[in-house]
């Protein structure tokens, strides 16, 4: 059989890493790139063989070439999913669709209707459901050990350092920009909640909050960038040195892996990265923003069948990981996913530790290898993987996460609408 032939548009962080582990499969290519940076561009077509005709800087060139693969991968910002979903779709694309699939819920339901009227797959990219933690996990539940579920508590735990990164200095901090911060960071979450329990959401209370990311929590004579210099440099957690490439007793950088981003540099050095900080937004004190997202929330869900759900969000945690304890009628389920091990308690049974692959910190637990994986396997053979998260089940996560914005905002429990 061919290989399958993938396009991707959008090279960056997300972009990247799909591109690795389509290029380690050997039944797929990439063979077009659409990426409006151009050392990005042209630095990912020289190093998967695309030919120069079909490496694009605008994705209306782009489009207007018709159907170059088999598939897309669409990885670009939040709010250009749409236009390029929909013009992907008409193009007769198969779809890798990064999540949120849309901010706005109309075009989520667009998306979806437009699929199947087109007899076309839009698999979104949940990628912890393809994680050997929650896989497993799965696995688990189906079997029956722990009966039937009869709550879910997940906590996610987004570290200081990546919610500084993502959602306070970066692309996803301001609402009107992108989306609010439940459903770019936590509709994985919601989703692994309709995963496990098979139940849709009947109602939803959110409550949320901005306290520390606040002009009025600068302390007097902070600078407007990091490295301008700022005096309180070395006693801020949040300086720009500690989060990106300084070293400390206290600290190690987290967030090096996105120095293409911050610098826009194929080929970024330490200097490069050191010199763009001074101005670049990244750069910025993290008390003189313009985000405006939760840095804080709770969601409480009533689902199918009694049961229910609890999911907290908070920016303030030393480490990226989710907490995650699941109640059966048999059983619990408790664990950290980034630990690679959970704890399976049987009621007057064993209790035991389960271990699984951590897949390590980054390519969300291995899920991006595994979701890349699947996805190419279904091309090749027309079969959907039980965990394939095509569209039609995971915009359940979706439309928790518009519900939730709704009783945040307003105070009051929402009633999510009962799908025919």
């Amino acid at each position: 059989m061919d290989k399958i032939k993938i396009a991707i548009i959008g090279m960056g962080n997300r972009g990247r890493r799909y591109a690795y582990q389509i290029g380690q499969n050997p039944n797929a290519e990439i063979t077009a790139v659409c990426e409006k940076n151009p050392a990005h561009l042209y630095a990912a077509a020289e190093r998967y063989g695309v030919k120069k005709e079909n490496a694009f800087l605008s994705d209306t060139e782009f489009f207007k070439r018709g159907k170059l693969a088999d598939a897309l991968v669409i990885a670009t910002q939040d709010r250009d999913h749409y236009g390029h979903a929909i013009a992907a779709l008409n193009a007769g694309y198969q779809l890798l669709l990064e999540k949120p699939v849309s901010p706005i819920p109309s075009e989520c339901e667009e998306i979806a209707a437009l699929a199947h009227e087109k007899n076309l797959q839009v698999v979104v990219c949940h990628v912890l459901r393809y994680s050997a933690f929650y896989d497993t996990i799965k696995r688990v539940i189906d079997s029956g050990a722990i009966g039937e579920i009869l709550s879910i508590n997940d906590i996610e735990n987004v570290g200081y350092w990546h919610f500084s990164h993502s959602y306070v200095r970066g692309n996803w901090r301001n609402e009107s920009e992108t989306g609010p911060s439940i459903l770019a960071k936590c509709c994985h979450d919601l989703d692994i909640i309709y995963y496990f329990s098979g139940k849709k959401c009947q109602e939803v209370f959110s409550s949320g909050s901005r306290k520390l990311f606040l002009r009025e929590n600068a302390p007097d004579g902070a600078t407007d960038y990091c490295l301008a210099p700022c005096p309180h440099r070395k006693t801020c957690a949040y300086d720009v040195k500690k989060i990106y490439y300084g070293i400390t007793r206290h600290t190690i950088p987290k967030m090096g892996v996105h120095i293409k981003v911050i610098t826009g540099m194929a080929k970024p050095k330490l200097k490069d990265l050191k010199e763009v900080l001074k101005t670049s937004p990244y750069g910025r004190c993290v008390y003189k923003c313009d985000n405006d997202v939760m840095e804080n929330q709770n969601v409480a869900l009533c689902l199918d069948g009694g049961v229910s759900a609890n999911l907290t969000m908070t920016a303030f945690s030393r480490g990226c990981f989710r907490r995650l304890c699941i109640s059966g009628t048999k059983g619990e389920i408790i664990g950290i996913d980034g630990e690679g091990k959970f704890r399976l308690n049987i009621f007057g049974g064993v209790s035991k530790t389960v271990k699984v692959s951590s897949g390590g910190i980054f390519g969300h637990l291995g899920g991006d290898r595994m979701i890349v994986s699947d996805f190419i396997e279904f091309l090749r053979t027309g079969i959907a993987p039980a965990r394939l998260s095509a569209i039609d089940v995971t915009l359940e996560s979706h439309r928790i996460a518009f519900a939730a914005e709704e009783s945040r905002k307003t105070g009051k429990a929402v009633k999510l609408k009962v799908e025919s």
